[in-house]
């Protein structure tokens, strides 16, 4: 058994070496070149526009819920009025009754195009970050093989502890900036 235990050590051992030996590796923020790719900048100024356009129409839906809820109280108020005549109270009551009914159409317009919207929103940022970290994959994979890195890590991760995920690595590993310029040297026309 002791003869088996020092086998496999031996063998963990080597596997290890071998490992060490063949194995290179590279570390990048992968925070900052999201941040910093020029596509990114360009995404989230389109995405800001669209949920402009979003907020302003659910602005405007808003104004007419608040006149809706308006001409709802006025022929409540009306439909209430001791010293209006009965036809003309009876009259009051059906537009109080039809204002409720478009106010709460209006209500029920809003929610649905509030979580429609927000359907949207989520699937469009989804998508553009898709995009750009499908660009950013393809360049780590050049920089990798330019390189000689067999791994590339994520510097960016954080723990439980809110502390990097990878804590000491030297300099000459990171490839943040490298992958940074590529990627935005193709931003002169492409802008």
């Amino acid at each position: 058994m002791k003869k088996f235990f020092l086998s496999f050590l031996l063998v963990l051992f080597c596997a290890g070496t071998l490992f060490a030996a063949e194995s290179k590796i590279a570390v990048v923020d992968l925070e900052k070149v999201f941040r910093e790719y020029y596509k990114s900048k360009i995404a989230e100024d389109m995405i800001r526009r669209q949920a402009e356009i979003y907020r302003n129409y659910l602005e405007r839906l808003a104004n007419e819920l608040k006149s809706a809820q308006d001409r709802a109280a006025n022929a409540r108020a009306d439909a209430l009025n001791i010293g209006l005549a009965d036809a003309e109270r009876a009259k009051a009551e059906k537009a109080a009754a039809e204002a409720i009914r478009v106010v709460t159409e209006k209500r029920a317009e809003i929610e649905l195009y509030r979580s429609g919207r927000a359907k949207d929103m989520q699937k469009l940022e989804a998508e553009k970050r898709n995009e750009i970290m499908a660009d950013i994959k393809a360049e780590l994979k050049k920089r990798a093989a330019a390189g000689g890195y067999t791994y590339v890590f994520d510097s960016s991760g954080k723990t439980t502890n809110n502390q990097g995920a990878i804590l000491v690595y030297p300099a000459s590993h990171d490839i943040t900036l490298e992958v940074i310029s590529n990627l935005n040297r193709r931003a002169s026309g492409k802008k």
